[in-house]
C-alpha cells in the first residue's frame, strides 16, 4: 500500500499542523488537523485511524481534501438544524395536546412517546415527520422526560396548607435543643424490581430471580431527624400499635435530650390508646398529616431511596442476605448526614419546613 504524503504546496509542516488543531475551536476540525499532523509526522493511516477512533479510508479522505484545496478542504461545513414542518398554530396546538394525557385526545396509550406523536400530527396535521424530529418539537417547546408522581384526588389541598403553615411557625420557633422526626413504615421484597441500568447493546437485558414467596420481605419503621440528618430504622414482624409503641420508645432512647415534634400519617398502626399512652408517656409533641399527603412526609423519599439501593436489579437469596444488607445501608447514613438531608426532603407547598 502506498504511503500517505501531504502536499508541499500548502506550506503545512507536522509542527504547524500540531499548533492548528490545539487553537481548533470546533473538535471536528481539530480531530482531522490532529490526523494530518500524524500523516505529516510519518505515520501510516492504519495507525492514524486507530489511534483517534475512525476509519483507515476516512483518514484517506481527509489527506486527499487538504492536498486538493488545502485547509479549506477539511473544513466541516455545518448546516445547523433544519426548519420546522409545522406552523406557528400547529406547534402551539401540539403544544396544547401534548400537556394533556394520550387518552383525552384519542389515543389508545397512557404514555406520550415520539411514535404518538408522529401519530398524531399526521392525523391531526395531515404531514408526516420522524421520530427524531417530533422529539426535537417536543424539546423545543419545553418538554422533558419525567417520571411523574401521583396527585391523590381524595387529598384536601386547605388542610395540607394549614399543616404546612403550622409546620413552617414551629421550624421559625424551634426550640434550642429540638428536631423535628418524620416517622413512617415501609417494606423490601426479596425479589428484584427491575429499573434501567447500562447492558451491553444488542442483548437482551436480565435479570436473575429465585421467583421468592410474595411474603419474602423485610418490614420496618423509618424515622428521618431534621435538622440533624440522622435515621433511625427498625425491623419488625408486622405493623401494629404494639410495634409502632416500641419504635416511639426506640426514638425517645436515640434522642433522649431534645424535645420531638413527630410528623406521621394516618396509617392504622399509627392510632390508638397504645400509641396515645406511648407518645405522653415518652414527650413526644405529635402532627399528623393531613389525609393522602405522602410527598409532605420526608420519610416517603428515603423508603425509596432504600428500596433502589437494597432491590433496584438484584434478588436477595435468602431473608437474612436482605436484613444484614439493610442494617449495613442505615448504619452507613451516619456517616452522610449531609446526603440524608438533601434526599429526604419533604414537599410543603412552597412553605419554608427544613
Amino acid at each position: 500500500m502506498r504511503k500517505l504524503q501531504l502536499s508541499d504546496q500548502w506550506g503545512e509542516t507536522a509542527a504547524s499542523l500540531f499548533r492548528k488543531s490545539i487553537a481548533a475551536e470546533h473538535p471536528r476540525l481539530r480531530e482531522r488537523l490532529l490526523a494530518l499532523a500524524l500523516v505529516a509526522d510519518g505515520l501510516p493511516a492504519t495507525a492514524v485511524a486507530r489511534r483517534l477512533g475512525r476509519h483507515r479510508v476516512t483518514v484517506e479522505q481527509w489527506v486527499r481534501h487538504f492536498n486538493a484545496c488545502g485547509l479549506d478542504g477539511i473544513t466541516p461545513q455545518f448546516r445547523g438544524q433544519p426548519g420546522t414542518r409545522l406552523t406557528l398554530e400547529e406547534l402551539d396546538e401540539l403544544k396544547q395536546t401534548v400537556a394533556q394525557p394520550p387518552r383525552h385526545v384519542g389515543l389508545k396509550t397512557g404514555l406520550w412517546s415520539a411514535k404518538q406523536v408522529v401519530a398524531w400530527i399526521k392525523r391531526r396535521c395531515h404531514k408526516t415527520i420522524s421520530g427524531e424530529t417530533a422529539r426535537r418539537y417536543l424539546h423545543r417547546l419545553g418538554f422533558a422526560r419525567k417520571r411523574p408522581r401521583k396527585r391523590y384526588r381524595k387529598a384536601d389541598p386547605k388542610a395540607q396548607q394549614a399543616f404546612a403553615h403550622k409546620l413552617q411557625h414551629l421550624e421559625q420557633t424551634r426550640w434550642p435543643h429540638s428536631v423535628t422526626v418524620y416517622m413512617d413504615q415501609g417494606q423490601i421484597w426479596q425479589d428484584a424490581l427491575p429499573r434501567l441500568g447500562w447492558f451491553l447493546r444488542g442483548q437482551p437485558a436480565w435479570v436473575d430471580s429465585t421467583s421468592p414467596h410474595k411474603r419474602a420481605k423485610i418490614l420496618f419503621y423509618i424515622a428521618v431527624v431534621r435538622p440533624l440528618g440522622q435515621v433511625i430504622a427498625m425491623l419488625c414482624p408486622w405493623f401494629n400499635q404494639v410495634q409502632t409503641a416500641k419504635f416511639i420508645a426506640k426514638l425517645r432512647r436515640r434522642l433522649r435530650s431534645y424535645r420531638i415534634d413527630l410528623i406521621y400519617d394516618g396509617a392504622p398502626c399509627h392510632k390508638g390508646p397504645v400509641v396515645r399512652r406511648a407518645l405522653h408517656r415518652y414527650r413526644i409533641h405529635r402532627h399528623p398529616l393531613p389525609a393522602y399527603s405522602p410527598q409532605m412526609n420526608a420519610a416517603e423519599p428515603w423508603i425509596g431511596w432504600a428500596k433502589e439501593v437494597l432491590s433496584a436489579n438484584t434478588c436477595w437469596q435468602d431473608h437474612q442476605s436482605l436484613v444484614h444488607s439493610f442494617t449495613g445501608f442505615v448504619a452507613s447514613l451516619a456517616k452522610r448526614p449531609k446526603e440524608v438531608l438533601r434526599r429526604c426532603v419533604p414537599d410543603m407547598l412552597g412553605f419554608s419546613c427544613i
